[in-house]
């Protein structure tokens, strides 16, 4: 995303998008990164600028898929918002698996 203001113009890549919506994701109890590193996360731009933002999560045995999912959304969202100035169009999740107590 490139932006300009009266001082210049900044860039923030999409690299940046990625690693703020997977740490976002790091203060929610209850879901598990479905790949290593900040792979489960994806974020792209339509021509429109738009962002979506998809996640691949496994998330705890048990726990209210609809609440979860809309707390992960709301996080993601604020976060990048917060950060950026950036709204999310979307912040789709996919629900990969389910993590049990050992």
């Amino acid at each position: 995303m490139e932006t300009e203001n009266g001082l210049g113009k900044y860039t923030i890549s999409e690299k940046a998008f990625r690693e703020i919506a997977a740490i976002a994701c790091t203060n929610i109890k209850d879901i598990y990164p479905y790949k290593k590193d900040k792979d489960f996360v994806d974020c792209t731009f339509d021509k429109e600028g738009n962002l979506t933002v998809n996640l691949s999560l496994r998330v705890k045995k048990g726990i209210d898929l609809v609440k979860l999912c809309s707390k992960v959304q709301s996080e993601v969202g604020e976060n990048i918002l917060l950060m950026t100035g950036k709204d999310c169009a979307q912040v789709n999740i996919d629900i990969k698996g389910f993590e049990t107590d050992k």
